[in-house]
């Protein structure tokens, strides 16, 4: 498992972080989405094998979010 966080664009309200984990949680290969409103960021765990970053950001784009990646690192 992989575990990156993502600056998020565009986000104007809690309920935001909400559509974001919502969106991601359907893609398959996340195992968990996890969004921080005050800081505009997402943790996002997720299987390298099945889904890839591009792919992460692509469908939040989808949902009116730009994203950049601020740090990767492995899940025991």
């Amino acid at each position: 498992m992989q575990m990156s966080t993502l600056k998020i664009e565009g986000m104007m309200c809690s309920g935001c972080g909400e559509i974001i984990e919502r969106a991601a949680e359907k893609i398959p290969g996340i195992e968990k989405c996890t969004v921080e409103f005050s800081k505009s960021q997402a943790t996002v765990v997720y299987d390298p094998q099945l889904v890839s970053i591009e792919t992460m950001q692509r469908a939040l784009a989808g949902v009116g979010y730009s994203t950049q990646i601020v740090e990767n690192s492995s899940v025991a």
